[in-house]
């Protein structure tokens, strides 16, 4: 029970981050393309990366944390498939590749420089 509330609290904030994020860059121009969904995909791949990195070298920090940061928080704050489907939809299929690969690519790039920076650090 302990676990599943630790994830239960990092989903709600992630899930409010990456709430926030949105308005963010719908304010700044990004009401047509999912820009906000990337910036949290591509932020949040590289935390993960990098996290995961520092959980491995800090063995003594509680299982519990990394469930609600790693789990909880950042797999609340990333996400980005219902803005692929609607771009795909809408019949814009130029925009849709786009995000679709550049999220996937660059999600994968992100967590990966995450990785690699945790490595140099811890």
């Amino acid at each position: 029970m302990e676990k599943l509330l630790a994830v239960a609290l990092g989903g709600g904030i992630g899930a409010a981050l990456r709430y926030a994020v949105t308005l963010w860059a719908n304010a700044h121009g990004g009401i047509s393309f999912p820009y906000g969904t990337i910036i949290v995909n591509l932020v949040g791949s590289f935390c993960i990366g990098l996290l995961m990195m520092f959980f491995q070298s800090h063995v003594t920090i509680s299982p519990l944390i990394k469930l609600l940061v790693i789990t909880g928080i950042l797999g609340g704050f990333t996400t980005f498939n219902m803005e692929w489907l609607t771009l795909i939809q809408t019949g814009n299929a130029a925009l849709a590749f786009g995000y679709g690969g550049g999220t996937i690519v660059g999600a994968f790039c992100c967590c990966w420089l995450g990785v690699v920076t945790g490595q140099l650090l811890w």
